[in-house]
């Protein structure tokens, strides 16, 4: 009998991990996925994006809308409350054998609460790692204590699961999900990327994602402030800027503004997308002569595919670092330094060969065995496991 296998997606950054997972499992007949939409994949502001899932070809079983307009810390608690009663009636009605989250975000949250509550099986994706400026660290270590299969992207990640006390014998090191992407996806060139989205490309060309952190909301709008005005410098020395859409995090809207701000006043240096999708994204970064910001992407995918990186901030401080991530303060100078010194070929060279820390393709061949056929217990007791001495 196939184990049916509820997988969360809430985010466009999201599904496009989980992809090649949800293919392997769509593809079993050992199987029977039921995909759970849910986030800013129902938000209009950020474009809708459960239509990426339905064009990818995977037709939601639930979609639940849970965020409001409102990003403020009292909305998100009140929202995320009222998400796990939403996720609660779903599975509910759906009764998977697991139910599978990914990272460290509030609706993974609420799902693995609600999971958990109903005794269903949670399989944590991305765990055990440290993100030390945000608020997603202690939601991570908070999923990985109410998940009973875990699935990590290095020994050290693994490692920190087991001594939050996750048995061995159910934590994973599989590489990371996105490997698995970049070798798949038959990436765009330029002209289907003008094509697509619009934009331009010059001689050397800057990609910014930027997203607010939990911990640094007081800071956020210095610091987008310092990241857009060292960008604009490079700008005026003819770098083609490319800004991708926030994310709906606490104190999005101030990141939003100063972005729309920025945007307007460089027409003709700066293109704006909302939503690239992960084809997309992964495209126009492999044209990138540079990415900054500071989301995962620049310590994840652009190492990948050898583009130089230049991390804003601390939001994903505590992940192991590329060499060819380089890491400034927040001031200016200081990131407009390092954009330059990024551009050059020396380091573009390096960059281009220093690999990823994060494993190797595979991920999802291996994450969906175990999903089938991991013997899981009904209801999944588990017990605090240490090392005996």
């Amino acid at each position: 009998m196939a184990r049916t296998i509820a997988v969360m997606t809430g985010t466009r950054a999201d599904f496009g991990l989980l992809r090649p997972l949800l293919t392997e499992l769509r593809d079993s007949p050992d199987a029977d996925l039921r995909i759970i939409a849910t986030g800013s994949h129902l938000s209009a502001a950020h474009g809708m994006t459960v239509s990426e899932v339905r064009a990818a070809g995977f037709e939601p079983a639930a979609e639940i809308p849970i965020w409001g307009d409102d990003d403020s810390s009292v909305a998100a608690a009140t929202d995320t409350g009222e998400a796990v009663a939403a996720f609660a009636r779903a599975l509910a009605d759906m009764n998977p054998d697991v139910v599978v989250v990914l990272g460290d975000r509030l609706e993974a949250f609420a799902m693995a609460t609600a999971a958990a509550i109903l005794l269903i099986p949670v399989a944590h994706i991305h765990g055990g790692e440290i993100t030390a400026g945000a608020m997603d660290d202690a939601l991570r270590h908070s999923i990985t204590k109410l998940s009973y299969l875990h699935f990590t992207t290095t020994d050290d990640h693994r490692n920190r699961v087991i001594r939050l006390g996750e048995a061995p014998d159910r934590v994973f090191n599989f590489g990371a999900p996105v490997l698995d992407s970049l070798v798949s996806l038959p990436l765009l060139d330029r002209p289907d990327i003008s094509d697509r989205f619009g934009i331009r490309f010059a001689e050397h060309n800057m990609m910014m994602t930027f997203h607010p952190a939990a911990f640094d909301v007081a800071s956020a709008q210095v610091m987008i402030d310092e990241l857009l005005a060292a960008m604009g410098d490079l700008a005026d020395e003819g770098v083609h800027l490319i800004i991708t859409g926030t994310n709906n995090d606490i104190g999005s809207s101030e990141v939003r503004a100063a972005i729309a701000a920025f945007v307007a006043a460089r027409p003709d240096q700066v293109d704006y997308v909302e939503s690239f999708g992960q084809l997309g994204y992964l495209s126009t970064m492999k044209q990138m002569s540079v990415v900054t910001g500071n989301s995962s992407s620049t310590v994840l995918e652009a190492p990948v595919l050898g583009i130089p990186a230049v991390l804003v901030g601390n939001r994903q401080e505590g992940r192991p670092m590329s060499a060819g991530v380089l890491h400034p303060a927040v001031t200016r100078s200081e990131i407009r330094d390092a954009l330059t010194r990024a551009l050059t070929p020396e380091f573009r060279a390096a960059a281009a060969t220093a690999g990823t820390p994060f494993g190797q393709p595979g991920f999802a061949r291996k994450a969906a065995a175990e999903l089938i056929t991991h013997d899981i217990p009904t209801p999944p007791k588990k017990q605090f496991w240490q090392e005996s001495t």
